[in-house]
């Protein structure tokens, strides 16, 4: 082989045994950097495609991303429909190289913000059916309520079934009352006119009980219109507090909540904040979690004071991914202001979001912070009794008032003496025997 000059740095040790293996023979005067074979020229040089040394590089923090007043990725422009194949958007998805590397606990946290944020971002692949439960002690009004402001920021139709409302909440929501003597086949027809005209809508049913008991519209039937032909999304939501109908022949056949949670793929639960507060006292006290409301077994309690906390709502939150793993998060949801919205655009009722408000519930200042950690230990130390065990100023003075019998022979000099005895003298009416003692 010839010789070859070769610019890389390589150590004497490698030089020396690179020089004998390949069977050269070096004078002493001749520089040894300078002679290499060929293949050692080859094995050098970092072929294409691969790195010798990875660079490394620091961790850039993450920013926040506002969404302006006009951005295409958040509004949906030309919604309108009017010809070709309806196909539900490509989710991009990485294909994984090795195991999945374990988590911190910041970036979980923002892996859960994420799928909550995917839901209220009312993405097509996100969620084909969300049932929402709820129950008098937190209604699902104010999740309703953002859902609606979402869409509407977004330019998405909005399909809204109830039975419960009989006035149209917004003119932009196209409003279908089924409260009134409808059939089940009606009722399919009305929503398939109602997103006939665009290309992506959602359809909002605030109570899938009545609709599939007393209309007797079959739940395939409505996924596969919403879900499967226009590639849309659909939000149930199920009253706890209403008791299953139950007939003798349907022993066996299993409950409509349960079937219904098993096609759902997210199912969200309304807790008050408020409830949840008082569960975190009672499991820092290790104590059973307190009950509220019909869940109380008292007579006459309906729904309880805390019910429908103003400052905020929970939301319990299960995620079903295509493989049926299912991952959970607790989250807290604050009534939306005008400042989180940006101006509207000529022609649209809302403005488009400035910033994500959604958040865990244990990283709300309020649930989490020193202060309702100490009113809980507070609560922890007081004992409780059906009666009190204190003692008001006026007993507590008339307790020091109290002289306790031979109590000043116990002190010798004004310091305290041995303390333990009682002195006691005989009198003459003590009759005592001293013969006893000695028998």
């Amino acid at each position: 082989m010839a010789p070859t000059e070769v610019d890389h740095c390589i150590s004497p040790k490698t030089l020396d045994f690179l020089i004998e293996a390949a069977g050269l023979h070096v004078q002493a005067s001749t520089d040894k950097k300078t002679i290499v074979p060929e293949w050692c020229l080859d094995h050098q040089q970092p072929r294409p495609g691969k790195l010798l040394i990875k660079p490394i590089h620091e961790p850039a923090h993450r920013v926040i991303k506002l969404c302006g007043r006009d951005d295409s990725s958040w509004i949906r422009k030309n919604n309108r429909y009017y010809s070709g194949v309806r196909k539900p958007a490509p989710s991009v998805t990485s294909k994984r190289t090795g195991m999945a590397k374990n988590l911190s606990v910041a970036q979980y946290q923002r892996h859960l913000v994420h799928l909550m944020m995917r839901i209220f971002a009312l993405r097509t692949g996100a969620s084909p059916f969300t049932l929402i439960l709820d129950d008098l002690n937190q209604g699902s009004k104010t999740l309703l309520d953002e859902l609606f402001r979402r869409a509407m920021s977004r330019n998405i139709n909005i399909v809204y079934l109830t039975f419960d409302q009989a006035v149209k909440p917004h003119p932009y929501i196209r409003h279908i009352p089924i409260y009134h003597d409808v059939t089940g086949d009606q009722v399919l027809a009305e929503i398939d006119r109602a997103m006939k005209d665009f290309h992506t809508s959602i359809v909002i049913v605030d109570s899938l009980h009545d609709l599939l008991n007393h209309k007797k519209v079959e739940m395939a039937a409505l996924l596969n219109l919403v879900a499967v032909k226009y590639s849309s999304m659909l939000f149930g939501i199920w009253h706890q507090d209403v008791l299953p109908a139950t007939a003798e022949a349907d022993a066996y056949t299993p409950q409509t909540l349960d079937v219904i949670k098993y096609m759902a793929t997210t199912i969200i639960t309304c807790k008050s904040f408020a409830h949840m507060l008082a569960i975190k006292a009672a499991k820092e006290r290790s104590l059973p979690e307190p009950t509220h409301g019909l869940l109380q077994g008292a007579e006459g309690i309906v729904q309880c004071l805390e019910a429908n906390d103003i400052r905020g709502i929970v939301l319990e939150a299960e995620f079903r991914r295509k493989s049926g793993r299912p991952e959970s998060g607790t989250y807290f949801l604050r009534p939306s202001r005008q400042s989180d919205y940006n101006a509207p655009l000529p022609g649209m009722f809302l403005g488009t979001l400035k910033q994500e408000f959604v958040t865990l519930l244990d990283l709300v200042p309020s649930y989490a912070s020193k202060e309702v950690t100490d009113m809980v230990k507070a609560a922890a130390e007081e004992i409780q009794s059906t009666f009190d065990l204190g003692l008001t100023e006026k007993q507590k003075q008339a307790r020091d008032g109290v002289v306790l019998p031979y109590y000043d022979a116990q002190k010798s000099m004004g310091d305290a003496g041995e303390g333990g005895r009682i002195l006691y003298d005989m009198g003459s009416e003590d009759d005592f025997d001293e013969e006893e003692d000695e028998i």
